[in-house]
């Protein structure tokens, strides 16, 4: 047993799941480190100031279109089929398309920042003239970087390198954040610390570059121009690819504005902790499924449907895995942990805390099957379903939030996650992913292989 356990870990889907959970606790890390140090530095204005621009390089990450997500799924296809020449002209159309793109953006920026109101970034008197503009202009250089750097990874990611490249791209955004703590450490102000950011991902880029050179030979073939049929081709499911944390971003974020602005700010606070402690467990699920994206599309487009379906029983199992005893620990602790760990400010109701909890496993179980559907560009369907989803559903959840406030919002936010479920459910069904006894059969070979691996630990799931 012990030797299939150490197989296992040793898997593809193993690593990469490491690496995510490596970039999760890199991420709190800077979080927890970033907010004493920089409010002590700058005080709470000053800090405030620097996570306003910092949302700057955000913005421009979607200036790709979704095309580096859609792209990056059809290089892993083109290098599963041993199609290098594909791989190629896919890797130089997305480097062309977010080149110009992240060009066009630098140009509006310079416009907007040194000539239209500069004085808008010194924020009402509270920067030296000319720091706010200069941190500006050195935070859009660093998001066209990593721009650029999306392009890299997702071919990275197609020669099968995804656990190396994400425990790279961890550690150079912990050498940023060092960086950037560094300078504000010994004084430096918002323009140093963001130089600070933009000369490390200089750096970071060439070395990527180099490894990609080394790990992915093909895009040696690539040209600096881009054919447009296949920009044409990834335009559509790119755009429909924007779709997805858009509805996220309505469901999340407009949730709470809604709650606020029906409830008042009192009814915001239970809502947004339960939800906290309900998508902790959702962050480790979803961090095994962005890791088994890469081998689903290689498996569907080797024709592997055994290991495809394998990889989807995975997914769902390991969604259930987490997210059940999770719900289970909310029901039973929810309540009093929230109020000791507000100190007794917060103490949301059992209702809301159930209603999140069931809300917490049918997003699991969703978003297990969603992401499969967006590893193949099968997400069009499923990506615009969500985005008017989300908007109905937040609408519900303010006429019913004026009644039973955040409880009222939380139903709204169960029967979103229920809807969504049977949407993907039945999309899933029709691009082969369920469906047919797929995931009956592909849960006996798994029981199977682990039979093997128990007596003598073989080649086991990739």
């Amino acid at each position: 047993m012990g030797g299939a356990l150490r197989r296992l870990a040793g898997t593809r889907l193993a690593r990469g799941t490491a690496a995510g959970f490596y970039s999760m606790i890199i991420q709190l890390a800077v979080q927890f480190a970033s907010v004493p140090i920089l409010t002590r530095q700058w005080g709470t204005d000053g800090y405030g100031i620097w996570v306003i621009l910092f949302t700057v390089p955000q913005f421009v990450a979607m200036a790709d279109l979704g095309l580096t997500t859609v792209g990056g799924n059809a290089m892993i296809e083109a290098v599963a089929q041993d199609d290098a020449a594909r791989a190629a002209r896919i890797y130089s159309a997305l480097r062309v398309f977010t080149a110009a793109t992240g060009g066009l953006l630098l140009a509006l920026a310079a416009a907007a920042i040194f000539g239209i109101r500069p004085a808008a970034l010194e924020f009402g008197g509270r920067l030296p003239g000319g720091e706010g503009a200069w941190a500006a202009v050195f935070l859009c250089l660093y998001g066209v970087l990593a721009l650029l750097n999306g392009v890299a990874l997702a071919a990275l990611r197609a020669a099968d390198r995804f656990a190396s490249t994400a425990f790279a791209f961890a550690n150079l955004a912990l050498l940023e954040a060092l960086a950037g703590l560094a300078v504000a450490l010994r004084g430096g102000n918002l323009a140093a610390v963001a130089l600070a950011y933009l000369l490390v991902r200089l750096a970071g880029t060439l070395v990527c570059s180099a490894l990609l050179r080394w790990w992915a030979p093909w895009v040696s073939g690539s040209k600096w121009g881009a054919e447009a049929s296949e920009v044409r081709r990834l335009l559509r499911p790119g755009l429909a690819a924007l779709l997805y944390p858009a509805g996220n971003a309505v469901a999340l974020q407009g949730a709470v504005m809604a709650i606020g602005a029906v409830g008042g700010p009192a009814a915001v606070p239970a809502f947004a902790v339960v939800r906290t402690l309900a998508r902790a467990a959702l962050q480790f699920s979803f961090r095994f499924t962005v890791a088994a994206m890469p081998r689903y599309t290689s498996h569907v487009a080797r024709g592997d449907e055994a290991r495809a379906s394998q990889v989807a029983v995975l997914n769902l199992a390991v969604a259930l895995v987490l997210t059940l005893p999770a719900a289970a620990l909310l029901l039973a602790f929810g309540r009093e942990f929230v109020a000791l760990w507000t100190n007794g400010r917060i103490v949301p109701s059992f209702v809301l805390v159930a209603l999140m909890a069931v809300s917490m496993v049918l997003n699991a179980l969703w978003s297990a099957l969603s992401n499969l559907l967006l590893s193949v560009n099968r997400h069009e369907t499923f990506a615009k379903v969500y985005l008017a989803s989300s908007i109905a559903a937040v609408a519900l959840g303010a006429v019913l939030a004026v009644r039973w406030r955040a409880e009222g919002m939380a139903w709204a936010m169960l029967l979103l996650d229920g809807a969504i479920a049977v949407c993907v459910w039945r999309e899933a069904r029709r691009n082969g992913i369920t469906g047919g006894g797929r995931l009956l059969a592909a849960t006996a070979g798994l029981a199977a292989e682990i039979a093997v691996w128990r007596k003598s630990p073989a080649e086991g799931i990739r």
